[in-house]
Parts: C-alpha cells; sequence; structure tokens
C-alpha cells in the first residue's frame, strides 16, 4: 500500500508530464537561482525554489550527504526510499537505515521513485533533478513531489547537471544554512540547531588549535573514477577547498575553478602539493582503504616522484562522504588538520 490515495491524480498526472520531457533545453531557473534569503512565511527558499514548509511523511534522499543528513535530522522513520551511499553511514546513524526501496547504482528511473510517492526528494548533488535523473525540480513539483537540493550544487537552470553549476556559495555557512533550512523542511528545527551546533563545535577547536599557524601545506584532493585511470582534481568552488583551508592548508590547484576536473600528471607535478589526499567511493561498504589501489599508483608513479607528497610520504586516503557537503565536513576538517600539522594536536 503506497502512501495517500488522494496523491496518485497529481502523481500519475506527473508521469504523463514527465514521459514528454526527454528532451530539450533546462528550464529557466526563477530570477536569484543562487538566492537562499527570505521567500514567503511558509516556505525555504533553496536554489531560487520556493519549497512549501509542510512536515513530510515520505522522504526519499539521493546521495550520501542527503541520506546522512535525513537520518540526523531524525527522519529516518520517513525514509521511504535512497539511492546510492558512497560508503558506510556513520555508526550512530546506520541502525536508522531503514528505507522503504534502496537503489544502489546511482539514480532509480523517474518512474521508480514517484511509486514510492514522495512528499519530499533531498538530494546531495544537481544530477538528481536532471531529465536524465529524475526529472527537474518543476517537473517533479508538477507530480505532487517537493524537492531540496544541497545550495553548493545549485545548478544555473533548473536541470542543469554538474556542467552548469553556477558561483554559490561553499562556505561552512552556506552547509549549516542548507541543514537548518532541511530541518524547517522535516520539522525537525532543534535537530538541525543541535547538528550545526556540533560542527561549529569542532571548527572552533580545530581554529584554536590552529592559532597563529603559518606554514600552510598545500593540498591536492584527487580522484580516479570510472576505469579509464584519468585523474580528477577538486578544485576552487568546492567545498574541499573550504575544508582544506580551514584545516590549515592551501588549494594546490588554485587556478582550476569546480569539482571533478580533469588534470595530467603534469598537472600535478606542477602543482607540486605537500599532501595528497584521495576520497575513496563507491558503495556502501567501501571504507577509505578503497581510495589505496589509487594511492599506491601515485606513490610508485616515477613521474611523480619528485611531488612533495610522493616524496615525503604523505600520500592519505579519506571517503567521499568526508567532503561532500553536509554533517561530516567539520570531522573531516579535524582530520585533515590533524594531518597537516600533527604538532598541534599532540602528534
Amino acid at each position: 500500500m503506497i502512501g495517500n490515495p488522494r496523491r496518485w491524480a497529481p502523481l500519475l498526472a506527473g508521469l504523463v508530464l514527465l514521459a514528454g520531457c526527454g528532451a530539450g533545453d533546462p528550464v529557466a531557473a526563477p530570477a536569484g537561482h543562487g538566492d537562499h534569503g527570505t521567500g514567503p512565511a511558509d516556505a525555504v527558499v533553496n536554489c531560487g525554489v520556493d519549497v512549501p514548509v509542510q512536515r513530510p511523511e515520505r522522504v526519499v534522499a539521493m546521495f550520501q550527504n542527503g541520506i546522512e543528513a535525513v537520518l540526523a535530522l531524525g527522519a529516518g522513520d520517513r525514509l521511504v526510499g535512497a539511492a546510492y551511499l558512497d560508503n558506510p553511514l556513520p555508526a550512530r546513524l546506520d541502525p536508522d537505515f531503514r528505507p522503504q526501496s534502496y537503489w544502489p547504482e546511482e539514480y532509480p528511473s523517474r518512474e521508480e521513485v514517484l511509486r514510492v510517492a514522495p512528499d519530499l526528494v533531498v538530494s546531495g548533488f544537481t544530477g538528481a533533478f536532471t531529465r536524465e535523473g529524475l526529472g527537474t525540480r518543476a517537473e517533479l513539483e508538477a507530480a505532487g513531489t517537493e524537492t531540496f537540493l544541497f545550495s553548493a550544487y545549485c545548478p544555473t537552470a533548473d536541470g542543469g547537471d554538474q556542467q552548469s553549476i553556477g558561483d554559490n556559495d561553499v562556505s561552512f555557512a552556506g552547509v549549516e544554512r542548507d541543514l537548518t533550512d532541511l530541518g524547517r523542511l522535516l520539522g525537525a528545527e532543534d535537530r538541525a540547531a543541535q547538528v550545526v551546533a556540533g560542527m561549529r563545535g569542532t571548527l572552533a577547536d580545530v581554529a584554536a588549535r590552529l592559532d597563529g599557524v603559518t606554514d600552510r601545506p598545500r593540498v591536492a584532493m584527487l580522484n580516479s573514477p570510472g576505469s579509464t585511470g584519468e585523474l580528477r582534481v577538486f578544485g576552487t568552488g568546492d567545498v574541499v577547498t573550504t575544508i582544506i583551508e580551514a584545516a590549515g592548508g592551501r588549494q594546490a590547484f588554485d587556478t582550476i575553478a569546480g569539482r571533478q576536473r580533469t588534470v595530467s600528471l603534469e598537472g600535478v607535478v606542477a602543482a607540486s602539493p605537500d599532501v595528497i589526499v584521495i576520497p575513496a567511493c563507491c558503495g556502501r561498504d567501501v571504507g577509505p582503504e578503497g581510495a589505496e589501489p589509487l594511492a599506491e599508483r601515485l606513490r610508485n608513479d616515477p613521474a611523480l616522484a619528485t611531488v612533495p607528497a610522493v616524496r615525503d610520504g604523505k600520500v592519505f586516503t579519506t571517503t567521499f562522504a568526508e567532503i561532500s557537503p553536509g554533517i561530516r565536513n567539520a570531522d573531516a576538517v579535524a582530520t585533515l588538520a590533524r594531518r597537516l600539522h600533527p604538532d598541534r594536536f599532540g602528534g
């Protein structure tokens, strides 16, 4: 039995609408697509979209950071669908992960998602709300489903993919705002305030320990998705840079904008990072050790032998979950800060 029968009329209408939307340009975003200012008193403004504040009873969460935020805000009992975990969930959240449907291989079809009749779809990345994914946010709204997107990935137009991400706020204040807004939508304001307060406490502790630090190592965050062997870099305009800077480092690729940009071995040599960090992905059972094959490849590549990070044995692994905007970012800062400045942490 799926949801309230009164939901079926808009859902069926939405399926018809979506079926005719397989091609064409993205829908133009409302003016101020990256705006998160004040909207209607009964709505949250998210990437320029007014999302009504009406406690959802059926939630679908897409990607690790979206799933973890919903669980951390105490809405696990309303999670009817979830997709694409990159890494294991935190131990404190794992028992609450019992979705009605779980799709481990990236995006489910839009029909599969609409079949579980969600009131709200929460996505950590913009790719969910494309016509190749679940449909645009406007199309999903027409199908009776509201949407929420982590604002670091607001596209320049509704339906835009990762290549159309705008000039967004990738600060921790932006992450905190997302968690606060999502808490309001879920009717979990108090839980959101607790999560934000915990993150702020961790960041304040790191900042205090790093007070007076002047030696800031150059940090490169690299991965190699797929089977091509191609290296990708997380550059400026991504929360990764915010994490690096808060941990007492400097972005080694400060001339590369955006995330997951292709970089050559020559580019890595030219960037001369003091530290390389490789996030592991993708699967519910893939921890930091999942990045070890790439780490070993870099450590043993003669072309990189003169790179300080390789020469000095400072190639580390982490998880993709740590470096995606969300509840883990403050802990990611603390972990990286210990690696960059162990003397400040008693190491």
